[in-house]
């Protein structure tokens, strides 16, 4: 496929290569494309990338995150409302719905939607029609959607928290992007885009990773995908400088995310230097921050989810597999 330079080129190992064939395949097609992958993994990119390689390229490509935004507030963003609705609705307001309308709609963590609203999203997709929030009058639109989720949804069924009429309308077609630990040497060409990216924007004069520090980039299981690379090559160019990024600068930045890995470069001395307080797995970090979040909200997981920034079902299903709900 012909990739747009203004899209980050996500790698060329056969992984990312299958990724590129399938969105030939469906790309002009109004079908429904779902997007499967772990957090971080460019769900999204690959969204635009179907977009821009398509016949809807020259029209509007709008996203929802489906995760950030309140119950609440989400049908009203996605269908818009009229005058009065509900407080606060103090004008008419279109929703992404008559905004996208001959171009794509790309819904992001759609597995986070609550069951009430998938109904109605469901007949959307089937009948391209809606209502604003608070009106009465059908509004038609044409639209390709484009759906992602880091979830399973098939068990996400079996627990009752999606429709299995939505899922099988939303897998026209599919898609699974790859983690970044099952990509190869696309990890070194991501962090050097990234690398060359943040230099120029920090006004910093870095150019290359040793290769002590090409071999920790690969070597790393990298759990948060692209969008953490991205963040710790940010992170590195923000606290350094010169014109090469050594082995060092990157486990300074990796100590706490690196207790496997480490003894595998450093000897214990120096693990004790860069690394002086205990390192925990994790997902007891993540537990202990969770736990101490709901403590904070005095039991109150809605709230609690607000505060760690994800979504309440993400919370709730978390807090389940650590045995504090059933």
């Amino acid at each position: 496929m012909q990739k747009n330079s203004n899209i980050i080129d996500c790698g060329t190992s056969a992984a990312m290569q299958r990724v590129y064939q399938k969105i030939d395949q469906v790309a002009n097609s109004k079908a429904s494309v779902l997007i499967t992958g772990e957090t971080g993994t460019g769900k999204e990119v690959c969204a635009h990338m179907f977009h821009q390689v398509s016949r809807y390229k020259d029209k509007a490509f709008l996203s929802i995150n489906c995760a950030a935004i309140p119950d609440n507030l989400i049908e009203s963003e996605l269908f818009g409302h009229v005058k009065g609705a509900f407080t606060g609705a103090t004008q008419n307001r279109q929703g992404m719905a008559s905004l996208a309308d001959g171009g794509t709609l790309f819904l992001d963590e759609i597995g986070e939607m609550d069951l009430n609203l998938q109904c109605k999203l469901l007949r959307f997709v089937e009948t391209g029609t809606f209502y604003k929030v608070g009106s009465s009058q059908l509004e038609t639109v044409d639209i390709r959607f484009i759906w992602a989720t880091n979830r399973d949804l098939l068990s996400e069924i079996k627990a009752k928290r999606f429709r299995q009429d939505l899922y099988y309308r939303l897998k026209v077609s599919s898609i699974h992007l790859p983690p970044l630990r099952q990509r190869g040497q696309d990890v070194l060409m991501l962090a050097q885009n990234f690398l060359q990216q943040y230099a120029k924007q920090e006004q910093k004069s870095f150019k290359y990773f040793t290769l002590e520090a090409e071999k920790i980039l690969l070597d790393y299981q990298w759990p948060g995908n692209i969008r953490q690379l991205k963040n710790v090559i940010h992170n590195l160019v923000l606290s350094h400088y010169g014109e090469t990024i050594t082995a060092d600068m990157l486990l300074n930045t990796l100590a706490e995310e690196m207790e496997n890995l480490l003894p595998q470069f450093l000897s214990t001395p120096e693990v004790a230097k860069i690394c002086p307080k205990t390192i925990y797995p994790l997902w007891q970090v993540e537990k202990n921050a969770s736990l101490e979040a709901i403590k904070f909200c005095n039991g109150n997981v809605v709230q609690a989810a607000k505060l760690l920034g994800i979504g309440k079902t993400t919370l709730y299903r978390k807090l389940q597999k650590w045995k504090y709900i059933k």
